[in-house]
């Protein structure tokens, strides 16, 4: 099984600078746990005035928490898969005027993480702060092994900011045309998302 670097990437997009008024800490979203209790009912999030040429609309929209932020169409496709380590927090996409452009969007918030990484012939920077956490991966080394066969679409244990998914879901993506998004080849990846 093929595993890629799943990240959000789109050109002219409404770019989100923010979560909802009322959300959890920022730090809580990279940490693999459920949020759905402390994520505000009826959440918005608008485009950003720092972008005011940028309007467009994708299945993966770009923002600057780094987030998987999903359109409804997506979000279908991925249940269908059965990502069993999904949780989603529902918001409403605004553009700059406060006009409702995606009201069918959430946040998906991937739960827990897999031991994916061969720590001993990666090569990488731990981060200097949260020293359990990579800060900077050079070149990414899997261990095939220790995935377990239901992970579709996760995070990595020892770099939970870093997402992916299998070949089967990038195969699924590209098929119903989903936008916003790029992979990278996992075994090898050098960190750089060109």
């Amino acid at each position: 099984m093929n595993y890629f670097v799943f990240k959000i990437r789109a050109t002219e997009a409404g770019y989100i600078e923010e979560y909802p008024r009322g959300s959890p800490a920022d730090w809580k979203f990279d940490k693999g746990i459920s949020l759905a209790k402390e994520f505000p009912m009826g959440g918005e999030v608008s485009f950003s005035d720092n972008y005011p040429d940028d309007r467009n609309l994708y299945d993966f929209q770009p923002n600057m928490m780094s987030d998987l932020l999903v359109s409804g169409r997506a979000r279908k496709l991925i249940e269908s898969l059965e990502v069993t380590n999904a949780e989603w927090l529902p918001v409403v996409v605004k553009d700059h005027k406060g006009n409702v452009v995606g009201p069918d969007y959430a946040f998906l918030n991937l739960q827990g993480a897999e031991d994916a990484i061969d720590m001993e012939r990666s090569d990488y920077r731990m981060d200097a702060i949260a020293k359990d956490q990579i800060d900077r991966i050079n070149n990414l080394v899997l261990k095939p092994g220790t995935i377990s066969p239901q992970a579709k679409m996760f995070r990595c244990k020892g770099y939970l900011r870093l997402i992916l998914i299998r070949e089967d879901v990038h195969a699924a993506f590209e098929q119903a045309g989903l936008t916003g998004f790029k992979v990278y080849e996992a075994e090898g990846w050098d960190g750089f998302e060109l």
